[in-house]
């Protein structure tokens, strides 16, 4: 693909958007869904919980599959200094458990074998056992996942790469929110300009999406409920592959909006009618968060 020649033909720049303490001045803006999520807690053993947010390791890789990044190389191109990446739930958040059957499949020990009848041309076919050794596992599963993410990066050849398959409506690898059975559907939102320093005239910000701060830096609110999680941020490559840099903790709500239900998590675009979620309220002279706004929503950077 020529990314140049796709993004000459499109209102998108050529250049890629700029990061300073956190905050971009320009975001490249996705809607992401998809009928089942799953994004494995890494802090539980023999129930396969998910994560109620898409972490933003996973949306690293998410893109990564967009653009067709090799694995392991995109881990700098996402580092915290120069990328920056808002995540908004829209729809509610839902579970449903799940029981799936694993079968034994380390060919390296238990095996069952058929063939090698002792000629030059012969074949050995080896499979696991699937009668015996079979365990029922319970995974949690998002129903109806959807995510807006605003990202920004820096990488002159990631972003021009990105921007042209999302122009185009095009991914190199299929996209999907978590498990590879967990197809997503990618709709592209288009390049937003980014406001910096949002203030408000009570001292309350209203912020839209995932907020990256403690929880008593929120606001109650009566009928939403807040809650927190602690997911991978970053990854560095090692010899063996890769490993977390860092974690990142966030304050999110589970419900759609109260009183501004009819709001779209997609404002300019008339076909994208899902509802946001309800608003994390903080106090705006407690927060150290990175905040930027668009349109006119208020969104927290990770």
């Amino acid at each position: 693909m020529d990314y140049e020649a796709v993004l000459q033909e499109s209102d998108i720049s050529l250049t890629p958007p700029t990061v300073a303490d956190g905050v971009p001045d320009r975001v490249l803006s996705v809607l992401v869904r998809a009928d089942w999520g799953h994004f494995r807690r890494i802090d539980r053993t023999v129930t396969k919980q998910t994560y109620r947010i898409i972490p933003r390791t996973t949306v690293a890789g998410l893109l990564a599959a967009i653009v067709g990044a090799p694995r392991d190389s995109y881990y700098q191109t996402f580092g915290s200094d120069v990328s920056a990446i808002a995540i908004t739930p829209a729809g509610g958040i839902r579970t449903q458990t799940m029981s799936t059957l694993g079968v034994w499949t380390n060919f390296g020990e238990r095996t069952r074998s058929v063939g090698a009848s002792g000629r030059s041309n012969s074949a050995t076919v080896k499979w696991p056992p699937t009668t015996t050794d079979r365990q029922r596992h319970p995974y949690e599963f998002l129903h109806d996942p959807v995510y807006r993410l605003d990202i920004a990066v820096e990488d002159e050849e990631f972003y021009r790469a990105l921007a042209a398959h999302l122009t185009a409506g095009k991914t190199h690898y299929t996209p999907s929110l978590g498990l590879s059975e967990c197809l997503a559907a990618v709709t592209f939102l288009g390049e937003n300009d980014v406001k910096q320093d949002p203030k408000s005239d009570d001292g309350q910000l209203s912020i839209a999406s995932i907020y990256p701060g403690s929880i008593d830096q929120t606001v109650p609110r009566s009928g939403v409920s807040y809650h927190v999680e602690r997911t991978p941020k970053t990854m560095q490559r090692n010899s063996g592959g890769r490993t977390t840099e860092s974690f990142a903790d966030y304050v999110y709500t589970t419900r759609e909006a109260l009183d501004d239900n009819e709001r779209s998590i997609a404002p300019n675009h008339g076909d994208v009618a899902i509802p946001t979620n309800a608003s994390v309220i903080v106090e705006e002279d407690r927060t150290n968060a990175p905040l930027g706004q668009i349109d006119d929503r208020v969104v927290a950077f990770l």
